[in-house]
């Protein structure tokens, strides 16, 4: 069991429809390791460098992504977030 630190909402995630928001949350079990859960789209990733940075947070420390769906444009961005990582991050889903 792993006992969560700090859970982070990310903001500023653009949906293609308007009226339609995202929702994505960065958990912190330990400095250092974090868990990405939610969605986004492949050309919100490099908002994420610039945004986990303002937090103190590298990149290179999301250690699991999980997606709540499986939408076909919430995996392509999970597989491209995950070759961008210089970790052996591990993508869960249901």
């Amino acid at each position: 069991m792993v006992e969560i630190v700090r859970v982070h909402f990310i903001d500023g995630l653009d949906h293609p429809i308007p009226t339609v928001g995202m929702v994505s949350y960065l958990i912190e079990a330990n400095p250092k390791d974090y868990t990405l859960v939610g969605r986004c789209f492949r050309y919100s990733i490099p908002m994420f460098e610039p945004y986990l940075s303002n937090m103190g947070v590298d990149i290179n420390d999301i250690n699991r992504i999980v997606l709540t769906h499986l939408h076909p444009d919430d995996v392509e961005a999970a597989n491209e977030l995950k070759l961008k990582l210089k970790t052996s991050a591990k993508i869960y889903s249901h």
